[in-house]
């Protein structure tokens, strides 16, 4: 799409320039490098400006050409709050340098294509994600193909899931662009994908054929088997289409993606979008990351997030944590230690990232550089018998010690004037000394001016358009003869330029010296960024393990500061639960106030189904959120705020919990909930833990309790749900009746009674409530004693008679 210009602006050579980019990339904001800045212009410029709050000034005297710029050193700084706005950038970078002679144009090209899902910042842990997905149909039942990216760490993901998984998946992983086939039905795509920034592609990049072909050519791998993946799997499909979309952002530059891991609908305990939500498992404060949270790298902080929102089910993997944790509390010193080292790590991932996608700069090879002189002293502490679990994460790790040793003796100490290290390269140093001594040279030949001249205010200065020159004011040159030998270069107000011949055949050398610095400097930085390319996989491997060890002393430290145990994963088949005196561990953390421990006993031949009364504020909600995040805890390899728990691997967490609207979809609080329900329903399995708080209170009391006792059936004896374990809290009193059923049991919270009122006590007993004290609460609120005293007499009236007072006929309820 050729852009136009507005009437009546006149076509110059940089404008033609830039009209030329600007039709090859129209749907990006073009960053066109001039000099110190980037600007922007027409539509772009008053865009940026708006969002960003920058000055918008003209290019052109008539105003005609709406300009905006941000300095070319601060471009990420500008680039990250564009990213968040959801925007794309092409950046235009000059490829020549100006000509002072010529006055020739200086050339240009768009040499990167930055997307919210694909920018990597320099430190920002907000890095890009991209995802895509297919939806398709196996044997009439539909399910989601998807592909996973995470631009920080290279990381390829894909896998074929039933449609709620797939989107609990790709709802966890939060992308910031969603690449979809453009000939999807958008109604078909499920609510919960519309809320991310979904990105139409071809068809043709999502062909599976294709793709394949192009993933086993980039690897040189004959089959995609070598990674657990058929051919003609439908995920490759979805990889494909992101490694095309990031081979035409990044222009080729993909070579970080070192492979793919395939997802399975085992691999994982799967937590739905909206029990992802409801149990607030992320978050920088109150919430179960920021309780966990004792991370002291970007790697750990990441493989924290994953390990919150993709619980194990391998007992093995699990065990392997928890045993590792266990090292770590029987020796503070050393986790104290090895904390200390990993603070000194760079996030290796993030740098690999950056330089093998174009984007990286000497930064990033200083945290590859000194990251990898800090992992031997980090290795060497858990290298001994009682950490040799620990230790196996990096046993398969190759040896790196070749790059290291390069970079040792290429670069100096980051910060200091000569990046590369003296003596690495002879032609450098040599170009360097002519350089140095010309500072020297110049203190003498200005001085020798001087004493030959008779004029002491003499003064050498240097700029980019007429190089070196002679400088003497307009005062001391009063009265004073000029040297012949000085041509005057040029004349300002308070000051004449000079120049010599002596001084411009320096200028020649020193220049050329400095121009061949920067050459070698390029040259060598290629050839670091190339031993870095070569050994990509290595280094990721490397990030990976550093990440884990980093998260699991956050985990160490957390259990001996908090005094968390070690559950036992029970190993027999059977998804059992025994929690004794569980805490919840983010109120636990957070609150001033001690916390009250209870304790969770479900299992398949005693009590599997808890239906809980009781008063609200008396804890019932805390106990259902504490039983879940235990359970997540356990199967990350955590341990746990208890003081005994064994407990069974569950497949899926389900929770409704909470009240809140969808307005923008016209959905009522009741809707979301019967949505929820629904949700939960059709995908529980009977090793699942479903966690549900007030089923059926957003519609008429009768309506409400007769869907409540239908959820509660199907629950206990649905095909599906016969084994799952059940927290069922609820107003009804009514349904405590359903304790007739085998493995359904009835708990209350206590509550305390006096003259004064009633106290809550925030402890789980047997036995139904005998009633919710909702006037008790609404008194404690501070209603009027009038409405108060009133209530008290309708509640009478309406437990009495069981019928709701209207001009209606009484009517029975469901138990007479």
């Amino acid at each position: 799409m050729a852009f136009e210009l507005p009437d009546g602006v006149k076509v110059t050579p940089w404008l033609e320039q830039y009209m030329e980019w600007k039709s090859k990339y129209p749907d990006c904001l073009l960053f066109f490098r001039m000099g110190d800045f980037y600007e922007l212009f027409f539509d772009d410029a008053k865009l940026l400006s708006s969002a960003l709050a920058l000055t918008l000034t003209s290019r052109d005297a008539n105003k005609s050409i709406p300009m905006a710029g941000v300095p070319h050193h601060a471009l990420n700084v500008y680039l990250g709050r564009i990213m968040r706005l959801g925007y794309k950038v092409a950046i235009c970078e000059q490829t020549s340098e100006p000509d002072k002679k010529s006055q020739k144009l200086v050339e240009r090209e768009v040499n990167r294509i930055i997307t919210p899902g694909t920018y990597v910042p320099e430190e920002s842990e907000d890095t890009g994600r991209l995802a895509a997905f297919s939806i398709i149909s196996e044997s009439r039942v539909k399910k989601i193909a998807l592909a996973l990216y995470n631009a920080e760490t290279g990381k390829l993901e894909g896998g074929v899931f039933p449609v709620e998984e797939a989107v609990s998946l790709i709802s966890a992983f939060a992308p910031l662009e969603l690449l979809y086939p453009n000939s999807t039905n958008v109604e078909k795509i499920p609510a919960a994908l519309a809320n991310f920034r979904l990105v139409p592609q071809t068809n043709e990049v999502f062909k599976v054929s294709s793709a394949s072909a192009k993933l086993k050519s980039m690897w040189g791998i004959h089959s995609l088997e070598v990674y657990g993946c058929a051919d003609d799997d439908p995920c490759v499909g979805c990889m494909g289409a992101v490694m095309s979309s990031l081979m035409s952002t990044q222009f080729g530059a993909v070579s970080h993606v070192t492979r793919f891991w395939i997802l399975r609908s085992s691999s994982s305990l799967w937590i739905d979008p909206a029990s992802q939500n409801s149990l607030e498992l992320m978050g920088e404060t109150n919430s179960l990351y920021s309780v966990l949270n004792n991370c002291v790298s970007p790697m750990g902080r990441r493989t924290l997030g994953s390990w919150i929102l993709r619980p194990l089910t391998d007992i093995e993997a699990i065990r392997f944590r928890q045993n590792a944790i266990f090292s770590f509390v029987n020796d503070t010193e050393t986790l104290e230690r090895v904390k200390e080292g990993l603070s000194r790590c760079y996030d290796i991932e993030r740098a690999v990232s950056r330089l093998l996608s174009n984007a990286g700069n000497m930064r990033d090879i200083f945290a590859v550089k000194n990251t990898l002189n800090v992992v031997p002293k980090v290795l060497h502490l858990i290298s001994k018998a009682s950490f040799l679990n620990v230790y196996e994460l990096f046993s398969p790790i190759p040896s790196l010690s070749g790059l290291k040793l390069l970079l040792d003796s290429a670069l100096s100490d980051y910060g200091e004037k000569n990046v590369i290290r003296s003596g690495f390269d002879a032609e450098l140093d040599k170009a360097r000394e002519i350089s140095e001594k010309g500072e020297l040279w110049l203190e003498e030949y200005i001085a020798r001016q001087r004493e030959e001249s008779g004029i002491s205010r003499l003064r050498i200065g240097r700029n980019n358009v007429f190089g070196y020159y002679i400088e003497l004011s307009k005062a001391a040159a009063s009265g004073v003869k000029i040297p012949e030998h000085f041509s005057r270069r040029q004349t300002m107000v308070n000051a004449e330029r000079f120049v010599t011949d002596e001084l411009s055949r320096f200028e020649e050398k020193v220049v050329s010296a400095e121009s061949r610095i920067l050459e070698i400097e390029r040259e060598i930085f290629a050839r670091l960024i190339g031993a870095i390319k070569e050994n990509a996989g290595v280094l990721q491997q490397l990030g990976r393990a550093l990440g884990e060890l980093d998260c699991i002393a956050s985990l160490s430290k957390v259990a001996w500061e908090r005094n968390y145990v070690c559950p036992q994963i029970i190993s027999d088949g059977t998804n059992d639960m025994e929690i004794r005196s569980g805490r919840h561990p983010v109120l636990e953390a957070t609150s001033s106030d001690p916390f009250v421990p209870n304790d969770v006993v479900l299992s398949a031949d005693g009590a599997r189904i808890v239906i809980l009364t009781g008063p609200n504020m008396a804890g019932k909600s805390t106990w259902l959120r504490m039983t879940a995040l235990l359970c997540i805890m356990s199967q990350m390899g955590s341990w746990i705020p208890a003081s005994y728990a064994a407990i069974g691997l569950t497949d899926r967490i389900f929770t409704r919990i909470g009240a809140r609207d969808d307005i923008s979809r016209g959905n009522s609080t009741f809707m979301i909930e019967m949505l929820e329900t629904a949700n939960i329903l059709n995908n529980v399995t009977d090793r699942s833990l479903v966690i549900l708080d007030e089923v059926g209170r957003g519609t008429a009391t009768w309506d409400g309790m007769s869907i409540a006792w239908a959820v509660l059936e199907h629950l206990h004896h649905g095909t599906a749900a016969s084994g799952c374990k059940v927290l069922f809290a609820t107003h009804y009193h009514e349904l405590t009746s359903l304790e007739i059923l085998k493995g359904v049991v009835n708990l209350s919270m206590a509550v305390g009674e006096n003259a004064s009122g009633i106290t809550f006590r925030h402890q789980v007993v047997s036995g139904a409530a005998n009633r919710s004290y909702g006037i008790e609460v609404a008194r404690l609120a501070g209603l009027p004693k009038s409405v108060l005293t009133r209530a008290n007499e309708l509640l009478k009236n309406f437990e009495k008679n069981r019928v709701i007072i209207s001009n209606a006929p009484i009517q029975k309820t469901l138990f007479d």
